[in-house]
This record gives C-alpha cells, structure tokens and sequence, in this order.
C-alpha cells in the first residue's frame, strides 16, 4: 500500500497481506495525536484491529511532504481491510517539531492531513 489516505475520508479499504506495517503522518514533523486512532477492520470477518502507538516517532520524506511514523499495526491474516479513522478532529500536526519554529505557526487544517500505510522499515526510511 503506498498512496496517501486522508483522515477525514470514510470507507477506504485497502489489500494488506500479513505483516507489520507503519502508519505516517504527511504533512509535518509536530505531531500530537491527542485522541485520534485508527482500526483496521477486516472485511469479510469484521475482525478488527486497533493500531498501536509506534515507540520511536521516526520522521522521514514521502511524496515530498515530511512525514512521521505515529502507529504500527501487526496484520494477522491476509486480505481486504477498512481503515476506521477515530476523532481525526483532534490531532494536532505542525510542519516543524522545533517549539520556537511551532510557536509562531498554526496546526495543519485536518482536511489537508494525510496517512501512509508501509512495511519499509528503518532509521530514516526512504518511502517515496
């Protein structure tokens, strides 16, 4: 799965084989997810699966945005899933995580707030 989702959209499904994969967030590196979360849920067993919060918030470049991983999701079981977006009013994305860069800039408006599903792995990986 490598093409940008947004937040706020409903109904995306997408063909995921078991696996981890990275969620990040396009569009800055100053993240505060405050009470956004995403599921997955599996369409033909509405099995569902909540993402976890990922341990180190790697920043890297996707689609010539900044980007941070925010949620890691282990995939169980092969198939097709829909991706359930949980209060996507409520995160906060800055373009810098610098506090005095952050002070003087507003948050990104949520409708230009975009996701990226991967399995690429690394420090600073290189996703597009």
């Amino acid at each position: 799965m490598e093409k940008p989702i947004n937040i706020n959209s409903k109904g995306e499904i997408v063909d995921l084989k078991a696996s981890r994969y990275r969620i990040y967030l396009l569009g800055g590196f100053g993240v505060n997810l405050n009470r956004f979360s995403i599921s997955l849920k599996h369409t033909e067993t509405s099995e569902s699966i909540k993402c976890k919060q990922a341990f180190w918030p790697v920043q890297a470049f996707a689609f010539g945005k900044r980007a941070t991983r925010i949620l890691i999701v282990d995939i169980p079981k092969e198939g097709r899933y829909e991706i359930l977006f949980d209060n996507p009013e409520t995160i906060k994305l800055k373009q810098s995580n610098l506090p005095i860069s952050s002070m003087f800039r507003k948050p990104l408006a949520t409708d230009k707030i975009e996701i990226l599903i991967t399995e690429k792995l690394g420090v600073f990986p290189i996703l597009k």
